[in-house]
């Protein structure tokens, strides 16, 4: 879990909520539950010297009550609301989780290696706290993440392999669905082709989806910035991942990437779900009749 110190105010990583030591100033802490807009406290600075042991229980969370006991304005987030502009400004004077942003914006301080695998895992598993994060980290790039280069371009060089494998060894039976003209272009690819694909289609995508992405929600009454949807669709990205198992990894792609757009573009726009679903529609349609042309002539 990604949270910061109360006492030096430093990004740190720590098993989850409750008390603990910052592994940066060694204060003794109290991480606060987010769901719950629990703030972190100080239970002891490094310099004083503990008289009793001091430790807090740690309230147990039942998913089956709910949040009936959280009063309106503290379970926003607990209720998956996104908070008013005042309620953010609020926030961000004493909720780390607006600060701090995502685990990729603080690779330098946790580490290439933890900030790849916690962004990887708040994608998939809370996607939508991840992109409230997204929207109010201040460390935010005003490009494309190098984690949606990454991951994208490990998803293209897997992608390519197995149409590959399967253009040589099952081409009859892919005649039937895919034009003639498409599998000869991918049977008669070169390495520069083979370069292009892995290393330079991922960048492409990911802009193209970020404008596309950008110019329907302003179509649709959404006020927001590009660089947004740079990130959007970059850290979607991981969902490439998937490509490294043909044909079911990509069924699983193309749905959960459709949720986490749709998930996405509501989170970050303000855009009601009906229209944030119109926003992802109205990308998919374009993109479809962009792809179309490429496939018939034979990919070039």
């Amino acid at each position: 879990m990604l949270t910061s110190c109360p006492h030096c105010h430093q990004p740190i990583t720590v098993p989850g909520p409750g008390p603990c030591a910052c592994p940066k100033c060694r204060a003794l802490i109290f991480v606060g539950e987010p769901l719950r807009d629990e703030e972190n406290r100080i239970l002891r600075t490094p310099e004083e010297k503990p008289e009793k042991p001091q430790t807090e229980p740690v309230e147990e969370f039942d998913e089956e009550d709910g949040f009936d006991d959280v009063g309106p304005a503290e379970g926003a987030h607990a209720r998956g609301e996104i908070p008013s502009p005042e309620r953010r400004s609020q926030s961000a004077a004493r909720d780390p989780l607006w600060i701090i942003g995502v685990p990729w914006d603080h690779a330098e301080n946790i580490g290439f290696t933890e900030a790849f695998y916690e962004t990887t895992r708040k994608i998939f598993l809370s996607p939508r706290h991840f992109f409230t994060a997204m929207v109010f980290s201040a460390k935010a790039s005003r490009f494309i993440p190098l984690y949606g280069v990454i991951v994208g371009t490990v998803g293209a060089a897997f992608n390519l392999f197995w149409i590959l494998w399967l253009v040589r060894h099952h081409r009859p039976l892919l005649e039937r669905y895919v034009p003639p003209a498409l599998l000869d272009y991918f049977g008669q690819m070169q390495t520069g082709d083979i370069l292009a694909q892995v290393f330079l289609s991922p960048i492409a995508g990911i802009v193209i989806a970020a404008f596309l992405l950008f110019a329907f929600s302003l179509l649709l009454g959404a006020r927001t910035d590009l660089y947004h949807f740079y990130r959007l669709s970059g850290f979607t990205a991981a969902i490439d991942l998937f490509y490294a198992v043909p044909l079911l990894g990509w069924v699983i792609a193309f749905v959960w990437r459709s949720v986490l757009l749709v998930i996405g573009v509501h989170t970050i726009t303000n855009l009601s779900l009906k229209r944030s679903f119109a926003v992802f529609a109205l990308y998919l349609l374009l993109s479809v009749i962009m792809l179309v042309p490429a496939g018939l002539s034979g990919g070039g």
